[in-house]
């Protein structure tokens, strides 16, 4: 009916929810470390500007207005 290499497709499904986790794990893990020295603004997938941490991606909050204006090229520097 197939090959024994050829998982059943539940069990293939179960062995990518159980790598999404590991590496989820390993990511919070990596984040949690970080010192956060360097920061930056992007949108977020809603379109929402934020302050990401440049090292590790970690969502650190939300811009201050002068930050917001400086980012979004409005500011006076």
């Amino acid at each position: 009916m197939g090959e024994d290499s050829e998982l059943d497709p539940i069990k293939r499904i179960n062995q990518i929810n159980d790598e999404i986790k590991n590496l989820e794990k390993e990511r919070i893990e990596i984040q949690t470390d970080c010192q956060h020295k360097d920061t930056l603004i992007k949108f977020d997938e809603n379109k929402v500007p934020k302050v990401y941490c440049k090292d590790c991606d970690k969502l650190i909050g939300y811009p201050s207005d002068d930050e917001l204006k400086n980012f979004l090229g409005n500011g006076n520097s």
